[in-house]
C-alpha cells in the first residue's frame, strides 16, 4: 500500500502531534513525499469543511474517527 504513495497524495493530519500514530504517519509522508493538509482544529467541522476542501488520498485513521465518520453516513442515507 505505501508503495503506491507519493507527491501526487495527501493526508489529513488530525491528531496532536505528539500522538505516536500522527508522528509515525507525518514521518511517512514526509519519506513518500506525500503532501500533508492540517484541520482547522473543529473536529466537528472535520468531515464537512476539512475533507471536502483538502481531498486526501490518503486517510490514516484511529477506529474511533472512522466509527463516527461511518455512523453520520449511515444517518444519512436512512
Amino acid at each position: 500500500m505505501l508503495a503506491n504513495l507519493g507527491t501526487t497524495d495527501t493526508y489529513i493530519s488530525y491528531l496532536p502531534s505528539a500522538h505516536s500514530f500522527e508522528a509515525t504517519t507525518f514521518t511517512l509522508a514526509l519519506n513518500y513525499g506525500v503532501r500533508c493538509g492540517y484541520f482547522g482544529g473543529d473536529m466537528l467541522k472535520l468531515t464537512t469543511v476539512d475533507l471536502p476542501m483538502l481531498k486526501p488520498t490518503f486517510f490514516p485513521s484511529v477506529p474511533r474517527l472512522y466509527n463516527k465518520i461511518y455512523s453520520g453516513v449511515g444517518d444519512k442515507l436512512k
